[in-house]
């Protein structure tokens, strides 16, 4: 049958518009089946050879039990037992926690920048710089260099040697406040715990910060100098230990024996050969001789009480500076052991300065 040509345009012009009318991509579908493992290519490049246990690990790790040891001895110190480390606020953090400690060295802040959460005691890996290398060189200290006395700019700074400033950094006295200037203003002292705070040993080892009162007398003795007693706190805080009582990584010098307290001076002889006791020539003795006389003119005057705390109120800037020259000595706690010359020093002339009040 023949179609006529009008029905034959039509339908010419019929196909565009069909097609044209597709409508939108519809969304994906699910992933099909996981396809079979394809054949293991070729195996890279070998990689550097690893370290060997036997000369990195063992390095520290070997059957001497130096380790061992040291954890024993440390675990007695009183810096694992009463480092206070809940103390983790950020004023506190620098000194009493693990974390504040490295923070601050880091950064050379007075406080960390916020409360330390989960504080760590101070421990191993806060003076060394355990597992980094796996070798002997993991016993070097976190910080060793001369060292700021960071809460009282105007002290300066000491250098103890090495492990002698890793003490340092917490070990010096805290700010004054406030600061009396001798001849100066009157001082208001608003807390019967006025004074120094209580680590003092970097200004009496470095024989700065006391008031002076005209003595003459600044700068570390042979105890505070490293060209004279190598190690200088090591020399004798980590000499050799008795047990786990003092020495060694317990840093204590007294321990008990046979019914008695006894002066470890095991580290002291290289230097002493005849000592026996701390009391060496008397020093002890006589520094807590003057310190008990300025006391009694401390009391006489009226800036201390009779638990030894300071009194509130306005007092003129010399009684002050010497009651903070009082707490400075005492919070030492060596009764002149660390700096003999400065502390008799500053000690007698505090006393004759008082007798003026």
């Amino acid at each position: 049958m023949r179609r006529s040509l009008p029905f034959l345009v039509a339908a010419v012009f019929m196909v565009p518009l069909v097609t044209g009318c597709e409508g939108p991509i519809g969304p994906e579908g699910p992933g099909g089946a996981q396809g079979i493992q394809g054949p293991q290519g070729p195996a890279g490049p070998a990689g550097p050879p690893g370290q060997n246990a036997a000369e990195t690990c063992t390095q520290c790790h070997k059957s001497d039990m130096s380790i061992f040891v040291r954890q024993v001895q440390y675990e007695k110190s009183t810096h694992r037992l009463g480092g206070n480390f809940e103390r983790a606020t950020a004023a506190c953090a620098p000194c009493h926690t693990h974390q504040g400690f490295l923070e601050r060295i880091v950064t050379g802040a007075t406080t960390t920048a916020a409360t330390i959460m989960d504080p760590a005691p101070i421990n191993c890996r806060t003076c060394h710089t355990i597992h980094q290398t796996f070798t002997n060189a993991d016993y070097a200290l976190t910080t060793s260099g001369p060292v700021s006395l960071i809460w009282n700019p105007s002290h300066g700074s000491v250098n103890f040697g090495a492990s002698g400033n890793l003490c340092a950094q917490c070990h010096q006295a805290r700010t004054l406040s406030p600061m009396p200037v001798p001849g100066g203003a009157n001082v208001n002292i608003t807390s019967f715990r006025y004074g120094w705070h209580y680590s003092t040993q970097a200004q009496i080892l470095g024989g700065v910060g006391a008031f002076a009162f005209g003595a003459n007398v600044s700068g570390p003795g042979a105890h505070g100098n490293p060209n004279v007693t190598q190690g200088t706190c090591s020399a004798c805080h980590m000499g050799p230990a008795f047990g786990e009582q003092a020495g060694g990584h317990t840093f204590k010098m007294t321990y008990f024996f046979q019914g008695a307290d006894r002066d470890n001076t095991a580290g002291c002889t290289d230097c002493h050969q005849t000592i026996t006791n701390f009391d060496y020539n008397g020093l002890r003795a006589t520094v807590k001789g003057l310190l008990d006389e300025l006391a009694v003119e401390l009391k006489r005057v009226g800036v201390m009480r009779a638990d030894n705390y300071a009194v509130t109120g306005s007092w003129p800037a010399d009684v002050a500076a010497g009651f903070a020259n009082w707490q400075m000595i005492y919070a030492d706690q060596s009764y002149g052991i660390h700096n003999p010359n400065y502390v008799k020093g500053i000690l007698t002339a505090t006393i004759a300065r008082m007798k003026t009040y």
